[in-house]
């Protein structure tokens, strides 16, 4: 029986609210995953631009963060029955209408709808699991648990949609996350009552100013660092208008806040030195992980692996994050310092990160890149659960949620930066690597004559002289291009490599070096 004050009917046995209440939370999982899934990879089988459908998924990500500033309110207003009943539904109707259209302006203003709801359908559920779960590392379990999917999500996502587009149509993915949100909503009909989780308060005074401020800032921000590259930064006028609109919409929700008797966002988190080691710890994590688009990338242009075969891969990265998450819990559950999880973890992506740039050959065995998918997934895992509580930690809990927004905003600038860096950083190296190649190629090398004459030959019994020559010419540059993509590649991941390295010894000797400072102070 529940307790009179419970938000469950009386009558359902305690031992089947979490197994359903983590059954109703998958749809929220899902639609997660589909905001966060490697965008080089996914738009490689959808045959789609990258850049659009990283779009796609800044602008969702961004009003999630958004979306940070005022779910408290609407928990507090609702009861969590009709909580919960309202944002399954209108995420059931946004889906469905997403299913009818392809035109992308409207799936733009449907993802900017959807990702304020995605958050609301889900983190009401996570206190109340928690609640359900016993013993003091009730929180620690259910953000762990929470985290390992936020890592893992994308590669289901891109299974689901694997099955989808191999099977039925891409409108069979919104129609089966559509079916678990049906099941989702039978689930709250059975189980909830019309018991309150907070007591009620007023919607009034949300501040919805602040909000839009920081919705054009994100926005905004995230095409100027998107399409930049393609409309050539400044020397567009989109681009400067995108990255003028950011700077002024952010400094203008700096000043709204910081003069607010009611402000969103508590900027004295900031005075916390753990807060913002944390946030720094974070922005580097996200640019390192930024960098598994490009072993995607090498895996279809280079390696030309099919992104079926690929799809079956990522499940290694998906068992590494799986068990880096779990080791992460352990260690936190025993009181582990920090310092020593964070040390383990960035030594971890350091040893990847040289191992990937050991790997970037012409032809490569499926093994070999297995083990370094393992290992990052083992270093991320480790490091992401820790760095949230480590941040959330370090506040009063009166103010713990600005940590948490604070957290969510790095972690949608370090994912859109980190895009930004590796598309540009890509271009630029490959474009100076072919450059060099094809300036430095000896017409008159005998390697060179003998690669000419079997490209030409090849082509010659099929096609007429000036056809062979056209298509002979265009395989040896596609070869120029995949072999300065390797070089590149071979660079940033060195480069990587000595960052998280950096990034692991800072971490181990900074409490040594801060109590020398104190000592001769």
């Amino acid at each position: 029986m529940q307790k009179p004050q419970s938000v469950f009917k009386s009558w359902l046995p305690e031992k089947l609210l979490l197994p359903l209440l983590l059954v109703a939370l998958l749809p929220h999982i899902l639609l997660l995953s589909l905001f966060s899934m490697n965008s080089t990879f996914t738009a490689s089988f959808l045959d789609v631009e990258v850049d659009d459908i990283q779009f796609l998924f800044s602008i969702a990500y961004a009003t999630i963060v958004c979306g940070l500033f005022f779910h408290v309110r609407f928990f507090q207003f609702f009861n969590v029955r009709s909580f919960t009943l309202t944002m399954t539904m209108l995420n059931i109707v946004i889906l469905y209408i997403m299913s009818l259209t392809t035109n992308i302006q409207l799936l733009i203003v449907l993802r900017f709808i959807q990702g304020p709801l995605v958050l609301f359908e889900g983190c009401i559920l996570l206190p109340v699991i928690m609640s359900l779960i016993k013993g003091e590392n009730a929180r620690l379990i259910s953000f762990s648990f929470l985290y390992a999917f936020m890592l893992t999500g994308d590669k289901f996502g891109t299974t689901l949609v694997k099955f989808a587009i191999e099977n039925y149509t891409h409108h069979m993915i919104y129609y089966a996350i559509i079916a678990y949100h049906i099941v989702t909503l039978l689930i709250f009909i059975f189980i909830f009552n019309h018991n309150r989780l907070f007591p009620k308060k007023p919607l009034y005074q949300l501040n919805l100013g602040g909000i839009f401020l920081m919705v054009i800032c994100l926005v905004s921000g995230a095409y100027f660092l998107i399409y930049g590259k393609q409309f050539y930064w400044f020397e567009s006028p989109k681009i400067t208008l995108a990255f003028t609109l950011s700077l002024v919409a952010g400094a203008l929700f700096l000043w709204r806040e910081i003069t607010s008797k009611r402000p969103l966002f508590h900027f004295e988190i900031f005075k916390s030195k753990r807060v913002v080691a944390g946030i720094i710890l974070f922005f580097f994590f996200y640019i390192l992980r930024s960098s598994m688009s490009n072993i995607y990338q090498v895996m279809s242009q280079v390696w030309k692996w099919p992104w079926e075969y690929v799809l079956k891969i990522q499940y290694f990265n998906v068992a590494g994050s799986f068990i880096g998450v779990f080791s992460a819990y352990l260690l936190m559950k025993n009181k582990v310092n920090y310092k020593i999880i964070f040390f383990i973890g960035f030594a971890l992506l350091s040893a990847t990160m040289l191992y990937f740039s050991h790997i970037f050959l012409p032809d490569t065995r499926v093994e070999v890149v297995v083990y370094g998918l393992i290992m990052q997934g083992l270093g991320q895992g480790l490091l992401f659960c820790p760095l949230v509580f480590f941040i959330t930690g370090s506040v009063h809990p009166s103010i713990s949620g600005s940590a948490s927004q604070g957290g969510t905003a790095i972690r949608f600038w370090t994912n859109t930066i980190g895009f930004s860096i590796m598309q540009n950083v890509i271009l630029r190296l490959t474009t100076k690597h072919q450059f060099l190649m094809t300036k430095n190629l000896d017409l008159t090398h005998p390697i060179f004559q003998k690669e000419w004459d079997e490209l030409y030959h090849k082509f010659d019994v099929s096609h007429l002289t000036n056809d062979s020559m056209q298509l002979a010419v265009g395989t040896l540059k596609s070869k120029l291009y995949q072999q300065a993509l390797l070089v590149s590649n071979i660079e940033i991941f060195r480069s990587l490599f000595v960052l998280a390295l950096i990034l692991a010894l800072v971490v181990l000797i900074y409490p040594f070096i801060r109590s020398k400072l104190r000592f001769l102070n």
